[in-house]
């Protein structure tokens, strides 16, 4: 995988079994409660469009686990990684945003939509499907990412940082 470096005209290359096996041992480390660690390993990966990587970081921006805590940035994380179409997350979002007031409705479609311009799958060529997991036959929902040069955005920690200029 060939990944622009911001700001740069050099490429950042990564293995995808090293990138998969990064985002395994950043949501270990979450559910281990070691957040600064956790995101170190997934806020790379969120931003590279990488479903679960942008759902654990969405959490740890809503709780202000290792992060300043921001309803904003989470959702908008969540309203990215929702995009997968995983029942629990587009139903988690839903009812979060149902509990917003119109202000902060107003203030999380445009965080969401610039969050999908940057992150979202068609930015970062990333597809997901149905598939079953080994003899489990469990059905998960599989996001992979497309080996093309995607351009590399800036990681929102606070919410000053955030363009809330509707979106053109």
């Amino acid at each position: 995988m060939v990944l622009p470096a911001c700001k740069s005209n050099r490429a950042i290359i990564k293995d995808i079994d090293a990138i998969h096996k990064q985002e395994r041992n950043g949501i270990k480390l979450y559910q281990q409660g070691r957040y600064a660690d956790a995101f170190e390993e997934l806020g790379e990966l969120a931003t590279w469009g990488y479903k679960d990587a942008q759902y654990y970081l969405a959490f740890m921006f809503l709780k202000g686990q290792h992060v300043e805590q921001s309803t904003l940035i989470g959702m908008g994380w969540l309203g990215v990684a929702a995009e997968s179409g995983i029942t629990e997350w587009v139903d988690f979002y839903d009812a979060l945003y149902t509990k917003a007031t119109p202000q902060m409705k107003a203030k999380i479609d445009i965080v969401v939509a610039d969050y999908k311009q940057k992150f979202g799958m068609k930015a970062q060529f990333v597809t997901c499907r149905r598939a079953q997991t080994g003899t489990s036959m469990k059905v998960v929902m599989m996001c992979t990412k497309e080996d093309k040069i995607s351009k590399i955005y800036p990681l929102d920690l606070k919410e000053s940082q955030l363009n809330l200029a509707p979106l053109k």
